[in-house]
């Protein structure tokens, strides 16, 4: 619900300053298509009971990540984005007392809304910005179902550039840092199972994006 109203309040924002502009007709719009890597670097704490359902560390977590991502400039260097994105990958699983157990599949996903500070002008071939603002994690698929797939909010920091290929058309490179702290916990067949530390999960991402204006 918090990250529902965040952005909602977000995409308020930027309607409101998009119509009282005076310069609203140079609004810019673009729309893109991004394939990355998602990559988590924090840890987890030490538990009193561990699962070969989960992951040991969150670097398991780690896998090609698919999303999008909606820019508005509405500013010669200030504007905004919504961006969304998933990964999927296979943890756990091994050698147990009750014989050879099996990987369980997890899915990351995730929903950020930044600021915008572009660093160079819109006539660069290169444009290139940097990013803050707030996002929510959730971890799902089978491996996450005990502790009810959590949500985590996040805060974000970002870099980014689009390159003009040509016309509309850009070529999107960009590094996203998302730092929360993960606190799950569950009880599976009466042992009480725990993830907890703080996160800082990196999204390496390239792309293609179209502007509109």
């Amino acid at each position: 619900m918090t990250s529902r109203v965040r952005c909602s309040a977000l995409v308020v924002a930027i309607c409101s300053v998009a119509v009282a502009s005076p310069a609203a007709a140079q609004v810019r719009v673009e729309l893109g298509a991004t394939i990355g890597r998602y990559s988590p670097l924090g840890s987890f704490q030490p538990a009193s009971a561990y699962s070969t359902d989960l992951p040991n560390q969150p670097g398991e977590l780690g896998g090609a990540a698919y999303g999008a991502q909606l820019r508005l400039w509405v500013a010669p260097r200030i504007g905004f984005e919504l961006a969304g994105s998933t990964a999927s990958s296979r943890v756990g699983g091994g050698s147990s007392p009750g014989g050879e157990v099996r990987s369980t599949s997890a899915r990351i996903s995730t929903g950020t809304a930044q600021m915008l500070f572009r660093l160079t002008n819109e006539a660069s071939r290169a444009r290139v910005w940097l990013g803050a603002g707030a996002g929510a994690i959730q971890h799902g698929g089978q491996t996450y179902e005990v502790f009810g797939k959590p949500v985590n909010i996040a805060g974000v920091l970002s870099a980014g550039s689009a390159i003009r290929i040509s016309g509309g058309l850009s070529a999107d490179v960009g590094v996203t840092s998302m730092i929360y702290s993960l606190n799950a916990h569950a009880v599976q067949d009466g042992t009480a199972l725990a993830e907890r530390g703080g996160q800082v999960d990196m999204l390496l991402r390239t792309g293609l994006s179209y502007s509109i204006h």
